[in-house]
């Protein structure tokens, strides 16, 4: 069998000892699109740090890419740019640190980015540099899209040719199983703590099947992997080995989160340990592991930045003298939790996202912090073990959370925005002894719409306003004290802040699990999203049309498919989001929600290959549910035993994915162009990646409204589907086995 991986049309041979290869060729490229998709979406994030909180546009331009790829299946076969476009995205994210492009000016003031961003000189020098670097951030986030677009519109092209070959169902379902395989070699190497040389190397190997005969392809591929050798760092985790190691000048790790950089903090002469490490994540400054121990302070009481971090640690003791329980949220390598035990406390749990974080405090921490009978280490969402926390606590304190990142491409969300609601504060404040503190730290200044929020926030959970004191800690820390702490009188020289705060209080918006966003000034799409969005869907729908004219593409048949997949689109990010209410924002969570949707898609594919359904019924229960959905609060469910809430939410999120599966697949499974009405389907998703944003406007409440409404068009053009001779039929007449 010859099959021209450029081009498959009515010449195409396909003799039946060469029909299994097909399905392996389908089920690479399946995985593939999938494989690198994550791929891109994370490594951008690490390296191009504005991609971190933009993190749907890579995936909005990996949907367009692979739906006009299939789209082109009949077309004629143009892959002559995949190797400049390969190497140009990926050497564009190898070597950003290297050529400016890891922390680029963001227009806009509306969104919050904690990090390193370029500052525009003051005076006639701002004036002019302003628009460069305005015209700058556009021109390389959308550049980059665009290289998006393009690759994974090859990646599509060969998911479509394979597609062809196949009866609609059957293709789909082994694009489906494809697509689960990708999730499953990704989320493995997230646990493993793998660098992304690991990642690309592996990729590239799955895509040689398609490029092998393709020297200029095969040079990129190369050339790719040796710039990432000489300029990647290789270690693999902090995992193995004992804390009485010497700890490395340098090292970095990737966790399931972050690239996470540390860099030893020398020790001061005659101290045999370091005095701390700084520690950085993506590129940004993160926090420094310390030794702030009385040891070390009375020999080095001026040692920096020891001396500036110990009254910041030591300040919610002074509020609450040797409390029994403590529990510290976001203990990261375990500076709060050492300044617990050096308080007194009997009993400490430390909660942490990050299993590297917690990893690297228990190796490398100077006061060992992690290693104490005292403390309990829990490697779990804040909000997650809110729900389930057995204790009650003489102290909360919330370390500083800020995420660097969002919780899933699929969602607008920053990985943290969960855990500085009013829903969330309650909970923590059902945790407390009645007699208990809350203690809050955020570095976000003393004047600052973030500042105003916590308070707002705080005063709304607890019935009452929070002291505020400006630290300073780490440039421009803030501390909030809830609870019966509120009342002590610390002798502090920090200033209370909470007067200044009161007075901009009726502008603050109180941040609620409807709408989350902390670092998002007011309701509204900040506006590099609407610009980067026009620019690259300017130069992809021009691609588009050279394909398909908008008449072809709003011929009923396709509208129908086009708004099932922005409909489901939408219904998995509203899955992602309200699971990560009920389990947690964590990695683990996410890599499941989006496997399981993608399983009930599979299933409800299966079934329909050997049960047709009645379209009207699907819809119905369809409809029933997204609306059942709108007055259901999920976080209802957070008292029930672990068992029975996840049966619980899997019910109530994967059952409505399950109908939209059956529809979709009972419109799909005789259509006469499976590549193309899969292809316009991933457009659709397009679309519905777009209306995402909204969320930021209108709250989590309007994605299911969004959803209901795409479906709701769906079936207004589900009639109007055409059926198709199958491709065993056309098989059987051209004297091929069909199978």
């Amino acid at each position: 069998m010859t099959i021209e991986l450029g081009n498959v049309d009515s010449k195409t041979k396909v003799t039946s000892g060469k029909y299994l290869p097909s399905a392996a060729l389908l089920f690479l490229a399946s995985v593939l699109g999938l494989y690198f998709e994550l791929v891109l979406v994370r490594y951008l994030s690490t390296e191009i740090r504005v991609f971190a909180y933009l993190k749907n546009l890579p995936l909005i331009a990996s949907f367009f890419g692979l739906g006009l790829g299939m789209i082109t299946t009949h077309g004629r076969g143009k892959r002559r740019y995949f190797a400049p476009v390969c190497a140009a995205l990926f050497l564009a994210i190898v070597l950003a640190p290297y050529i400016g492009l890891t922390h680029l000016p963001v227009p806009g003031s509306e969104y919050e980015m904690l990090g390193s961003l370029p500052q525009v000189p003051h005076g006639l020098w701002g004036v002019l540099l302003l628009p460069l670097m305005v015209f700058f951030f556009f021109g390389v986030v959308s550049g980059i899209l665009n290289l998006i677009f393009v690759f994974f519109a090859v990646l599509g092209r060969f998911i479509g040719e394979q597609l062809e070959l196949f009866p609609p169902l059957r293709g789909y379902g082994i694009n489906l199983a494809g697509s689960l395989a990708g999730i499953a070699i990704i989320t493995a190497f997230s646990f493993l703590g793998l660098p992304p040389t690991v990642w690309v190397v592996f990729g590239f190997l799955l895509a040689l099947p398609f490029f092998y005969r393709d020297k200029w392809v095969l040079t990129v591929f190369g050339v790719i992997v040796v710039t990432m050798a000489f300029t990647q760092p290789w270690t693999l985790g902090p995992s193995g080995g004992s804390a009485s190691e010497p700890a490395p000048d340098a090292m970095t790790v990737w966790s399931p989160y972050y690239r996470i950089d540390l860099a030893k903090l020398a020790p001061p002469e005659g101290w045999s340990k370091p005095r701390g490490f700084f520690i950085a994540v993506n590129h940004d400054y993160y926090q420094k592991m310390l030794d702030l121990s009385s040891e070390f302070m009375t020999r080095y009481p001026n040692q920096e930045p020891n001396r500036s971090a110990l009254p910041s640690y030591d300040f919610p003791y002074q509020l609450v003298a040797r409390p029994e329980r403590v529990l510290v949220v976001g203990a990261g390598t375990g500076n709060d939790v050492a300044a617990a035990l050096r308080h007194g406390a009997s009993n400490v749990d430390a909660v942490e996202i990050d299993p590297y974080l917690v990893a690297l405090g228990r190796k490398y921490h100077p006061e060992q912090p992690y290693a104490s009978d005292k403390v309990t280490v829990v490697v779990n969402d804040a909000r997650a073990f809110f729900k389930t926390a057995k204790h009650r606590y003489d102290l909360i304190v919330f370390g500083y959370l800020d995420s660097h990142t969002l919780l899933s491409s699929l969602s607008t969300l920053r990985l943290d925005d969960y855990v500085y609601t009013r829903e969330s504060f309650r909970e923590a404040r059902n945790l407390l002894q009645p007699q208990g503190t809350l203690v809050l730290g955020f570095d976000s200044g003393r004047a600052s719409f973030i500042t105003d929020r916590l308070f707002v926030t705080l005063a709304a959970a607890f019935d009452t306003p929070p002291r505020a004191f400006y630290t300073g800690f780490d440039s421009a820390g803030v501390v909030f004290v809830e609870g019966v702490g509120a009342n002590a009188s610390p002798s502090t020289s920090y200033p209370e802040v909470r007067g200044e705060i009161e007075g901009r209080r009726a502008a603050a918006i109180i941040a609620t699990d409807s709408w989350p966003f902390l670092y998002l000034r007011k309701h509204t799409i900040p506006i590099a999203i609407p610009g980067v969005l026009i620019l690259f869907l300017y130069f992809s729908i021009a691609q588009l049309r050279k394909q398909m004219t908008f008449r072809e593409l709003a011929k009923p048949d396709r509208l129908h498919f086009f708004f099932l997949g922005a409909g489901f689109m939408l219904l998995e990010t509203k899955g992602v989001t309200e699971l990560s209410l009920l389990f947690g924002s964590t990695w683990v969570v996410n890599s499941v929600v989006v496997a399981a949707f993608l399983l009930m898609g599979f299933l409800a594919n299966s079934y329909i290959a050997f049960r047709p359904v009645s379209v009207r019924v699907a819809y119905a229960s369809l409809f029933a549910l997204l609306v059942g959905g709108m007055f259901l609060r999920y976080t209802l469910l957070g008292s029930l035993p672990l068992g029975e809430r996840m049966l619980a939410g899997a019910l109530l999120v994967g059952i409505p994915v399950f109908f939209s599966g059956l529809i979709f697949s009972q419109s799909f499974r005789s259509v006469p162009d499976a590549a193309q009405s899969l292809g316009v389907n991933l457009l659709g998703a397009v679309v519905g990646g777009i209306l995402e944003n909204l969320v930021m406007i209108g709250g989590t409440p309007i994605l299911g409204i969004l959803a209901l409404l795409l479906y709701s068009l769906s079936a207004v053009f589900a009639g109007s589907v055409r059926h198709g001779k199958s491709v065993d039929s056309v098989r059987q007449r051209e004297g091929v086995p069909a199978v």
